[in-house]
């Protein structure tokens, strides 16, 4: 595919063709006009997808293609000797095309900058004044075509933002085609290949023969990009709506992230397990995942450190796929045989995480939840700081989600119990400071009513003053078992 388009433009931009004169004003007017107006529905209809399903890569995506539509159906109207005269504004939309749409774009070029992270938090916003900033250009060069003057063709300037912006949509174009990699969409493989024919028309500010053979193609070039990447945005699935819930808490935080992470099929395996199981399952993670990461907050954890904990945290039993559903089901208590197979879950999914780059950084994490303070966790028997504090913040925020919500086979227990639990068996089982800042941090979520309205524990067991080693011991390795 590659190979074929550097031909193609090559072809017909320095070859024998190059010197060849079509022109035809009133046929690239209607063309390109038209062309342009479909590709504007286009992003249009992209754009309000990402709206619906909270897709930021997807928004500011489409937001750049509409900028990529709009110059062009400017460039069309202001075509000279059909609406207009010769005027400056017939360059300036072509050269201005590419550079806008970047610049539109700019959060997926670097998606971990500060500037980055907020336009993805607050992709709406960011399409809104960057639609704004792009309507009003068109128009500016609509109704005063000679106020805006660009370089020549053979101008450096010209030549450095040409490759430039080809360097720039190639970055996007690859982005991609990971996603193809990592979901194997055909929409993602129609994206990337129609980004790449998108990054070709950075040459047509530097064509100096008009209506020649590459004059045409670089527009016949850019329709097919933009309607290309429309098409593949629109019909891609993308995220699953269940991988979108599971990641619920990152893609608050880190939209990006969550975006590519959600065509992992290390999550789709996971999410699909957590499917075939019950939503209440589905409902943990989703808790627990935002409860650490509200955690992490409070131990002044930087954004990429809070991204790997909100990771481990959602995926901290993808590991239990791979034991047996025969155990996992098990309505009665484990053999010891039984226990140990739950046990390795850790390990495996540690090497589940590690396969994958985006990954692979959560997953040290993933294989000390399990780790005891008093050094009797597994599977390493780490002690203390030894233990990483995602792991030990994960290992509380765990505990206390599994202690007060409902399970097929017992009713969930007052939050006041879960904490008097907690503080009992701080310093052995769990991490004292990680305690203290997951009481202090519930009651500012705004999920708190959940908490305290699902079902209770038997009268019986809720007048007991005090939970013995054995009582938490038991709830525990119930909990252990559950995924």
């Amino acid at each position: 595919m590659s190979t074929l388009l550097i031909t193609v433009t090559l072809g017909t931009m320095f070859g024998p063709l190059s010197t060849q004169s079509w022109e035809n004003p009133d046929l690239l007017f209607s063309l390109v006009a038209v062309a342009a107006g479909i590709c504007v529905i286009g992003a249009t209809i992209v754009i309000a997808l990402a709206d619906r399903r909270e897709m930021a890569e997807v928004g500011l995506l489409g937001s750049a293609l509409m900028a990529a539509s709009v110059l062009p159906l400017v460039h069309a109207l202001v075509t000279p000797d059909v609406l207009y005269d010769n005027t400056e504004a017939f360059r300036a939309a072509a050269f201005l095309s590419l550079p806008v749409a970047v610049l539109v774009a700019a959060p997926l070029l670097r998606p971990r900058s500060l500037f980055g992270r907020w336009a993805a938090r607050h992709w709406r916003d960011w399409t809104l004044i960057s639609l704004l900033g792009v309507f009003m250009l068109g128009s500016l060069l609509v109704f005063a075509p000679n106020l805006i003057s660009v370089p020549d063709p053979s101008d450096s300037l010209t030549i450095v933002l040409g490759v430039a912006m080809m360097v720039a949509l190639g970055s996007f174009s690859l982005r991609q085609l990971r996603f193809y990699e990592l979901g194997r969409q055909q929409s993602n493989l129609i994206a990337s290949a129609s980004l790449a024919l998108l990054s070709v028309t950075a040459l047509l500010p530097m064509s100096t023969n008009q209506y020649s053979p590459g004059f045409w193609w670089l527009h016949v070039a850019g329709v097919l990009g933009v309607l290309g990447a429309c098409a593949g945005m629109t019909i891609s699935k993308r995220m699953t709506r269940s991988a979108q819930d599971v990641l619920a808490p990152l893609l608050a935080r880190d939209p990006l992230a969550a975006f590519e992470l959600g065509l992992s099929p290390t999550v789709h395996n996971f999410v699909s397990d957590l499917e075939v199981k019950d939503r209440m399952t589905r409902d943990h993670v989703i808790r627990t995942g935002e409860l650490a990461m509200r955690v992490g907050e409070r131990f002044r954890m930087s954004a990429r450190e809070l991204r790997q904990l909100g990771l481990a945290a959602m995926l901290h039993d993808v590991g239990k796929v791979e034991v047996p559903s025969v155990i996992l089901q098990k309505a009665g208590r484990l053999t010891l045989d039984e226990y140990e197979v739950v046990k390795l879950h850790s390990i495996d999914g540690e090497r589940m995480l590690k396969a994958e780059p985006g990954l692979a950084l959560a997953a040290p994490i993933v294989r000390s939840h399990h780790e005891r303070i008093d050094g009797a966790g597994y599977p390493d028997g780490l002690v203390g700081r030894e233990i990483p504090l995602g792991s030990r913040i994960i290992a509380v925020c765990d505990a206390l989600d599994a202690m007060t919500h409902d399970r097929q086979y017992r009713k969930a227990m007052p939050v006041k119990m879960a904490f008097a639990i907690l503080r009992e068996h701080s310093g052995s089982q769990w991490d004292d400071a990680v305690i203290e800042q997951v009481i202090s941090v519930l009651p500012t979520m705004p999920t708190i009513a959940s908490f305290e309205e699902v079902g209770r524990l038997t009268p019986e067991f809720v007048e007991h003053e005090h939970i013995t080693d054995d009582d938490i011991n038991d709830l525990l390795v119930s909990v252990d078992a559950e995924i």
